[in-house]
């Protein structure tokens, strides 16, 4: 029983030791989602500022034409709406970025008043890049490396142990009992040697039988429920993995072709652009033209970015998912995009 006690303590050291290494982890994508969600809402902001600059001019400009009787009234209030349209736009990302950026302070830890300065370098440093690995070699490695599952695995080994030890309290004991005693003697003076006569030995055999054994019954029962118990939570353990692994590649898929529409969006955006702005220096753009070309510019880069920023970060829960995303001692992390 005390090996046992102290085999189990052990063991239960390793398992703490891999939820703590776990939690690290799942921490720190934690933490890199929240940073990362910041810089898109910051960027987010900026696309909207641009927009009201480019509203703003395009209204401006139309004013002067309606001055000179070259537009109608109707294009331009068109155009004065989408002016404060966009002002309203940037008002609201400005909020969103605020409430992003405190909610990351309360993750951090840190008051919300803390002044702190955002690296926008961390954003134009990231680039799609997908793990060259199957699914199903994925699925290996994470059934291989994660410790969530090794924790399972030897959960599972604990649990036939005890019902090894269990069903060990059901075998017969057998012992040997012995005893010896000695008459005494009054030794006056000098020297004695010991005299067989003096001495009385006994020996015999105690055998315990497993007559009456309902606690060691009941003990046996609850050992083999909580083997079966381990048995369910390691095929469930198996399936969750393998789902977290499907799902993180599907999301690396999605986010890689999402940042493809957005790319060649931002591209058709920005030629409209350029083009109302040359048909409204002739006099000739249409206010609703103009609106839907400024309001697609700003959604198609948004969405670039945010599909950027998604990419990034199911790779790194696809890394996490996988049981392999090292974490420095600095607490980054160690991007394996191509060492995979």
């Amino acid at each position: 029983a005390d090996k046992e006690t102290l085999t189990q303590a052990e063991r239960d050291l390793l398992y703490a030791l891999r939820n703590f290494a776990r939690f690290r982890k799942d921490f720190s994508v934690q933490v890199a989602t929240a940073y990362y969600s910041v810089l898109g809402n910051r960027d987010a902001v900026r696309n909207s500022h641009l927009n009201v600059q480019s509203s703003q001019r395009a209204a401006e400009r139309t004013r002067a034409l309606a001055r000179e009787g070259r537009t109608t009234q109707a294009d331009l209030g068109r155009l004065e709406q989408q002016e404060l349209s966009s002002e309203s736009a940037w008002i609201d990302a400005i909020r969103r970025y605020q409430r992003g950026l405190d909610d990351f302070k309360i993750l951090l830890g840190i008051p919300v008043d803390t002044r702190i300065r955002l690296n926008d370098d961390d954003l134009k440093a990231l680039r799609i890049e997908n793990p060259e690995i199957s699914v199903t070699e994925a699925i290996e490695i994470a059934l291989t490396a994660r410790l969530d599952y090794q924790n399972v695995l030897d959960e599972r080994q604990d649990a036939a142990r005890k019902v090894k030890l269990a069903a060990d309290q059901f075998k017969p004991g057998l012992g040997l009992v012995s005893s010896v005693a000695m008459n005494s003697q009054e030794v006056t003076r000098g020297f004695a040697l010991p005299n067989p006569a003096r001495y009385r030995w006994n020996a015999g055999l105690d055998l315990d039988l497993p007559l009456d054994r309902k606690s060691e019954r009941n003990d046996y029962g609850a050992a083999l429920i909580a083997q079966e118990r381990a048995d369910r939570a390691r095929v469930q353990r198996h399936d969750v993995i393998s789902l977290e692994v499907r799902e993180n590649w599907r999301s690396l898929e999605q986010a890689r072709r999402n940042y493809e529409i957005a790319e060649l969006g931002v591209k058709l955006a920005e030629r409209r652009v350029e083009e109302q702005n040359l048909l409204a220096e002739l006099g000739r753009a249409k206010a609703q033209d103009q609106v839907d070309a400024q309001n697609d510019q700003v959604s198609s880069l948004n969405a670039r970015t945010q599909a950027l920023v998604d990419h990034t970060v199911a790779r790194l829960e696809f890394w996490n998912n996988m049981g392999i995303l090292y974490i420095k001692e600095n607490g980054q992390w160690k991007d394996l995009a191509h060492e995979a």
